[in-house]
């Protein structure tokens, strides 16, 4: 059928359409099309949804308000990323890029029955193209501003006819980055990395069918889209340093690099049994990385605050699924292993400008007080699930399901100074400190849905669900390393249609949610102390999508997100601050994409295919206190209007295609996160406020050929 793309989030493969909650899908071909490469790049295609990773240390990443702003070696992420249905552990997986990818799956709301993490806000899953019987290849080579240049590739064999088959395929991408940087040689956003994956497919005989896979990537590169934001009155005092308060150009002196190693493998087994099949996926993951961060960013020499952080994680990860064959009764029942060692080691050197708000004891620039802490975490997750669907009419199913989730975490925590030997009352640290904790957590997770078609091609659903997300060991240490904070639990209700309407001409989908969030494991930097306490979040809203086909090869795309949310409770003990009733964060309370695109057959049989899309979205508060709203030439800058434009050429016989294109066509400056630094610079309370800002990147445009047999 026109436009269906087949997905498998029920665990059996099924249309976006006979999927009852709200998931959007996306080839790997639009993708490559589209110039999206990344998880980030995602937020061009799907309003209401945020994607940052200019912070190479950690990825935010934010569906329906459901966020996490953790770099702690215990606490879950409540958007859980899998690669071929394997788990990724920590949140800055997410600098992965996507090559050779079939499809890309994102599931919102609460994921806790089925999927192999429970969790509370959503899932994005990839998945990579198998090898297949079948000599094929692929190479694509793109050049763009900004020294700009990635290529992908692709080649697939048989290896023994009908029994054994490979893949191999391969990206790299290079740039000089776009991001001034008047201090220091170079660009921020400069980046060079590759990647690779390997596949074995076996057949033995024709009810069984394994999978080997093994991938390894390397990135390296110096900062992101990283600059200083001023609230209110525009006052750069002397001690900034020689500055420059351009947009997209960041002051440091000190260089902000990172590298990050990606490697690992799985093996998956498929067996036709008793009419349906048994699956079996054993995965396992390691990530390395380290980056380096000014996360103050004036002209000092020395740097206000050098954060440093290195991640090392080890998991394994074992799935046990069968789904029955099709029927008036279905069901998917199964069992899920998760074992994960992930240590992070989080070193901070303070340097606070004179007459800033940070407490006198502590060392004014360009002297410095240093903290390190180490967190040794291990993570184990054992869990059951099932779910049914029963048909009680052609047209009317009911569907049901749980999942039980034991999660057991331990931590070993080490923090210490290598530039004083007691305590710090500034940052209230105080001294070494030596502590081990662990906790359980169980939690079951229903789900229950109602299905019905009233006519062919239309499905109208309701859901409820609850999702979990067990609890771990806070990042302010300091007060008691072993004090866990408590597991997130959400309840949602949802309601929707999804159509396929007027001769397959419209496809429209439709879904209403109301979603609360109790004990959100919220992060605050708040009086100078990294640390984190539990609230409540209330979110509402709906989501549109829609195609519509009205002339063949003419694509008109339309999608809409309205989000409301806040949080009912939400208080600070450090700081003895409510923000209840403050918005959520990272959530715009309007968004969308619009899209088109034509396919135009040319007198020789070739193809030309223009296409461009907008995404616009608007205001967003990034911060518990919601203060950013109170500086309109910032808060304003969040609003994001994006505007990307695409040109192909096909060739008649379809062997290589040429395109032209251009992203953020009207270089439109945008604001996509905002801390508040003022204490490290100045004495709040004088008009002026100081923030941490992370951006989009400038106008970007290129040139891409492809070729294939």
């Amino acid at each position: 059928m026109a436009g269906d793309i087949i997905v498998t989030a029920q665990r059996r493969e099924s249309t976006v359409r006979e999927v009852p909650f709200s998931i959007a899908a996306f080839g790997g071909e639009a993708l490559r099309n589209s110039q999206v490469f990344s998880p980030t790049a995602l937020t061009q295609q799907m309003p209401g949804i945020t994607i940052n990773t200019s912070d190479k240390s950690l990825s935010i990443v934010a569906i329906r308000g459901n966020v996490s702003t953790f770099r702690t070696a215990t606490l879950d992420t409540p958007v859980a990323y899998f690669m071929d249905d394997v788990y990724y552990v920590f949140n800055n997986d997410l600098n992965a890029n996507f090559f050779d990818t079939d499809r890309v799956e994102v599931l919102r709301g609460p994921q806790g029955t089925l999927f192999g993490r429970n969790v509370v806000g959503g899932a994005i899953a990839v998945i990579t193209n198998n090898p297949a019987f079948k000599d094929d290849y692929f190479f694509q080579v793109t050049g763009g501003n900004g020294g700009f240049i990635r290529t992908e590739g692709m080649v697939n064999g048989t290896l023994v006819d009908d029994k054994i088959a490979a893949r191999f395929a391969f990206s790299t991408e290079s740039s000089d980055g776009l991001i001034d940087t008047p201090n220091q040689s170079g660009s921020y956003g400069k980046t060079d990395g590759y990647a690779m994956r390997g596949k074995l497919l076996f057949e033995p005989t024709d009810t069984l069918k394994i999978i080997l896979s093994g991938d390894y990537s390397f990135t390296k590169g110096n900062g992101g889209a990283i600059s200083l934001g001023v609230g209110g009155v525009q006052r750069i005092p002397a001690t900034f340093g020689s500055y420059d308060d351009s947009e997209w150009t960041n002051n440091d002196y000190a260089r902000s690099p990172y590298r990050q190693r990606l490697r690992g493998g799985y093996l998956r087994g498929d067996l036709d049994l008793l009419g349906g099949t048994l699956t079996s996926i054993t995965g396992y993951r390691m990530n390395d990385s380290r980056a380096i961060n000014d996360d103050v960013p004036v002209a000092t020499v020395v740097p206000v605050f050098d954060r440093r952080q290195v991640v090392k994680n080890r998991s394994f990860t074992q799935e046990v699924r069968f789904a029955s064959a099709p029927g008036r009764f279905s069901y998917v029942v199964g069992a899920y292993f998760l074992s994960a060692d992930v240590s992070t080691t989080n070193i901070f050197y303070y340097s606070p400008l004179p007459g800033s708000a940070v407490n006198a004891t502590v060392r004014r620039n360009p002297q410095v007080t240093n903290i390190t802490r180490v967190q040794d975490g291990n993570i184990r997750s054992i869990a059951v699930f099932g779910e049914g669907t029963f048909e009680i009419t052609d047209r009317l199913s009911l569907v049901a399901g749980g999942r039980y989730t034991s999660d057991r975490k331990k931590i070993d925590y080490h923090a210490f100074s290598t530039t004083d030997a007691g305590s710090i009352p500034g940052f209230g640290f105080p001294g070494e400190v030596f502590a081990s904790g662990g906790k359980t957590w169980d939690a079951f997770t229903p789900r229950v849905t109602l299905k019905y078609a009233p006519v062919d091609k239309v499905n109208i659903y309701a859901t409820w669900a609850k999702g979990f997300k067990s609890g771990g060991f806070v990042d302010n240490a300091y007060l008691n390393p072993t004090l866990p904070l408590e597991p997130e639990k959400a309840q949602n209700y949802e309601i929707g249609a999804k159509t396929r309407l007027f001769h397959n001409m419209l496809d429209f989908n439709v879904a209403l949610f109301q979603q609360k969030t109790k004990n959100l494991q919220n992060f605050s930097g708040a009086g100078g102390i990294a640390h984190t306490y539990n609230g409540t979040l209330k979110m509402k809203g709906w989501e549109i999508e829609s195609v519509l086909r009205p002339v063949d090869g003419l694509r008109l795309t339309g999608n809409y997100t309205h989000l409301i949310g806040e949080y009912t409770s939400l208080r600070d003990p450090l700081v003895n601050l409510d923000y209840s009733g403050n918005p959520a964060k990272f959530a715009p309370r309007d968004s969308f994409t619009i899209g088109a695109s034509y396919d135009l057959s040319m007198g020789n049989g070739a193809k030309l295919t223009p296409q461009a899309d907008f995404n616009y979205s608007s205001r967003i508060s990034t911060d518990d206190a919601n203060t950013l709203r109170l500086y309109d030439n910032l808060y304003n800058d969040t609003k994001g209007r994006t505007l990307n434009a695409r040109l192909n050429y096909e060739s008649a016989n379809g062997r290589w295609t040429l395109g032209i294109w251009g992203k953020n066509l009207t270089n439109n400056y945008q604001i996509v996160n905002a801390d508040d630094i003022t204490a490290f610079l100045a004495m709040p309370g004088n008009g002026t406020t100081y923030w941490k800002i992370f951006t989009n990147t400038p106008r970007t445009y290129g040139v891409t050929l492809s070729v294939r047999p």
